[in-house]
């Protein structure tokens, strides 16, 4: 996992601590589940040891506690009760036959679940057993959620040699799992943010190892450099725009190296391969509209920052214009726009940040649809750090947002591979 070994470290160390559990969260696209199952895993023997559950809408408690015990002991889930029947036959020259029948389970309470999780145990093979419950926050049951926070506090008491790796959408545990006081205890938790940019870099350069590309020749350094701009931090987009630009060079029969028209085919083929749901809110606020919309909704995500005040996206916004020789509105306007952009009828894409004046998108992976938009019709957003002046893209030296397809490119200055 690029940019996430001490992470992967903890939490395998996790595994390794009786009665531990795993808790990751952070925003969509960070790379919460690819994490939690490359670890857990790592962490066990073999795969049979290994279970990765998605949460719905809809999932009970024990529906998902069921899934569990399936995959390790599922005779746990059956009463198995003999009887024996007589009849005219039997009597005459068989004898007596025995039926077993199946009984439904009684309902799974927080302690037997515990019980029937712990004595997964009894097998005395010693094994650890990881199982990942992906999505946590999608449970619109709050009760269900409060039960697994009770498990956990059990099977801890129970000495269970099984770890549960939750995953969820949201800033703590206390928000997505509503835990109770004495589960924080048991939790290691591991808040996962955005990438490096070295980090989404090393990704690319893995993929173009597995195909033997190298990473070293133009164009293909300016691609990976584009990439990583792109995604911003986000390893869902990297991976997007990497498995992209491999198919466009896979499509072209007649290139042997990647060419910055296979970059462009890359984005504009990811731009239709993010899913609906990450779509819809910006073609909601833009779609049919005035360009402002638009430029506004690049100009918001023009930076490193999540959160940004006015007065900078004003600033972003002009730059932008200015590339495309449009005419900027008065900034009262933009204030207008962007204060629409929050609204159901806008896509509520934006939402007001922290302090007062300033905007940040409602969820970041919305923002890297933005960027990824804005790079498709050829304006280039901003990367940086404030702490990092030094990283900037340039084109024969001098600051460059808006490009063509056909154009060449460097990566940052002062920018060294490790």
């Amino acid at each position: 996992m690029k940019g996430r070994e001490e992470q992967t470290k903890a939490i395998t160390q996790a595994i390794y601590a009786p009665g531990r559990h795993v808790f990751i969260f952070g925003e969509r696209g960070v790379g919460k589940t690819s994490l939690a199952k490359t670890a857990g895993l790592a962490a066990t023997t073999n795969s049979t040891c290994f279970r990765q559950i998605g949460c719905a809408v809809d999932s009970t408690f024990e529906e998902v506690i069921r899934q569990i015990v399936e995959v390790f002991n599922p005779e746990r889930l059956s009463s198995v009760s003999t009887s024996t029947n007589w009849g005219l036959s039997q009597l005459l020259a068989i004898g007596s036959s025995q039926q077993r029948s199946y009984a439904p389970p009684p309902p799974i309470t927080v302690s037997a679940a515990a019980d029937m999780l712990a004595s997964l145990d009894d097998d005395k093979r010693g094994d650890l057993r990881v199982v990942v419950i992906d999505e946590i926050e999608r449970l619109q049951n709050l009760d269900a959620r409060l039960k697994f926070a009770e498990l956990v506090k059990l099977l801890g008491d129970r000495g269970a040699r099984l770890t549960i790796i939750f995953t969820g959408v949201g800033t703590d545990l206390t928000e997505i799992l509503g835990a109770h006081e004495s589960a924080f205890r048991q939790f290691l938790q591991i808040k996962l943010e955005r990438l490096d940019y070295q980090s989404s870099l090393d990704i690319v350069d893995d993929a173009l190892d597995r195909f033997d590309l190298s990473w070293e020749i133009e164009p293909v350094r300016t691609a990976r450099f584009r990439i990583a701009s792109i995604a911003n931090g986000f390893p869902y987009y990297v991976h997007l725009l990497t498995e992209r630009l491999l198919y466009a060079l896979y499509d072209d029969k007649s290139a042997e190296v990647i060419n910055l028209v296979h970059l462009r085919n890359a984005i504009t083929a990811a731009v239709s391969g993010v899913s609906e749901q990450i779509r819809q809110p910006y073609d909601k606020a833009t779609r049919g509209r005035n360009e402002v919309y638009t430029l506004a909704t690049w100009a918001a995500a023009d930076s490193w920052d999540l959160e940004r005040a006015t007065s900078d996206i004003y600033a972003s916004y002009e730059s932008i214009c200015r590339a495309l020789t449009t005419e900027p509105v008065e900034k009262p306007r933009l204030s207008q726009v962007l204060a629409s952009l929050k609204a159901a009828s806008h896509g509520s894409l934006l939402r007001p940040g922290f302090r007062q004046g300033q905007h940040v998108f409602v969820e970041n992976i919305y923002r890297g649809y933005v960027r990824l938009c804005a790079d498709a019709a050829g304006v280039q957003l901003h990367d940086l750090r404030p702490e990092s002046p030094l990283l900037t893209s340039t084109i024969g030296g001098r600051s460059k947002r808006y490009f063509r397809s056909d154009s060449a490119g460097s990566p940052p200055k002062g920018f060294e591979r490790r």
